[in-house]
């Protein structure tokens, strides 16, 4: 299979600026066994090199100092169109390598913070409120670092985590809880089961395992790292099929519509989809669709289905429609795609929610010319 050279463009660069993962290394090095991957590599390598690009590295990019270190480059070399190309991805480089300086200024619009964004009252509910929804349908709103009697359950809080115990003779009730967009969350279940869900997701349980099975239903994104029980199987239910359990680690992703992912990182998961029934091995993921037998096995990397616990999102050849998805989830941001051409779109590379939002529209627009303009709450692609 050829190598995809946008996506190992992009590693190099990163390599380049110090930004490269221990897995993304050994990505770029089997990609570098492919001669004409190592001659693009040679190129950036060649150009970023040079005096005027670690002088460049030093200071706040502008246009004007692009311009020049661009006409300088294109003096001194018989190819510019080949080292212009080159010249836009280290551009995109130096945009990553620099996002942390002090007094770098975007010209997009102001957003209301977070808190001015969180609610009308004082301690009324907020948007991005943690919420704990009881079996009666109320809500309540999780306080870090807090603890309430709730019943004959005990609820305690301890920064973005949730623990809980009820007493023995306690009826079982379950619990849904919902973490909003650009949040995460991680619950403590009551056999020890730990959960960490993403943003835009929903854990149903009970506070207490009656019976001969342990069971809940997720609805978005979520990793499991499930306490080991081999008389009491672990389900975890999805709207379009079942996750059955002893006791693993795995990540099951439920973001897109009538679609299961599901990655076993450790033990050994069953992926039910109707009447079909696959075991996992350690390394595999399992892929089906709702209504349909057929449940598709591969590799993943781990790295890669997992980052979104550091707060990184992976894209290999992602369009518009994913990206938008991603973007709401993190930033709380409605995206309308202006330009019909941009259909066809396709982006590889990473996104890091821990960055505004700013910092990759700008990476877009360099390595893609995706130009963008943020009108309140909505983000315009063009």
């Amino acid at each position: 299979m050829e190598a995809d050279l946008e996506y190992i463009r992009q590693l190099y660069l990163q390599k380049l600026t110090g930004t490269l993962s221990e897995e993304e290394e050994k990505e770029l090095e089997a990609a570098m066994e492919e001669p004409r991957v190592r001659k693009m590599c040679r190129e950036l390598d060649e150009l970023y090199r040079s005096p005027d690009m670690l002088e460049l590295l030093k200071v706040r990019p502008t246009s004007k100092r692009w311009n020049e270190l661009a006409e300088k480059v294109m003096e001194n070399t018989g190819e510019p169109m080949r080292y212009l190309r080159i010249f836009r991805w280290l551009a995109a480089a130096c945009v990553l390598a620099l996002i942390g300086f002090a007094g770098y200024v975007f010209l997009a619009p102001s957003r209301p913070s977070e808190g001015q964004m969180a609610g009308n009252g004082k301690d009324g509910p907020k948007m991005y409120d943690i919420r704990l929804r009881l079996s009666n349908g109320e809500g309540m709103a999780l306080k870090p670092d807090h603890s309430m009697l709730l019943g004959d359950v005990q609820l305690q809080t301890e920064g973005n985590t949730l623990r809980f115990h009820q007493r023995k003779d306690g009826v079982e009730q379950w619990s849904a809880l919902e973490v909003p967009v650009k949040k995460d969350y991680k619950v403590i279940l009551a056999d020890g089961t730990e959960v960490w869900l993403n943003a835009a997701s929903t854990l149903r349980f009970p506070f207490s395992f009656k019976g001969n099975v342990r069971e809940v239903e997720i609805q978005g994104e979520a990793y499991f790292n499930v306490a080991r029980n081999a008389e009491k199987p672990f389900i975890v239910h999805t709207p379009d099929g079942d996750i059955r359990v002893l006791g693993t680690a795995f990540n099951v992703n439920t973001y897109r519509s009538g679609k299961v992912t599901a990655s076993l990182v450790r033990g050994s998961i069953q992926a039910v989809s109707g009447a079909t029934a696959v075991v996992l091995q350690p390394g595999q993921a399992a892929a089906w669709s709702k209504g349909e037998q057929d449940i598709d096995v591969a590799h993943f990397e781990q790295g890669e289905v997992l980052a979104w616990m550091q707060g990184v999102y992976y894209f290999k050849g992602a369009g518009l429609t994913e990206l938008s998805a991603t973007i709401h989830r993190l930033y709380d941001m409605k995206v309308q795609i202006d330009n019909p051409l941009l259909t066809n779109f396709r982006f590889a590379g990473k996104l890091d929610k821990n960055r505004p939002i700013e910092d990759f529209l700008e990476v877009l627009n360099i390595t893609k010319g995706v130009k963008h303009r943020i009108e309140g709450n909505t983000l315009h692609l063009f």
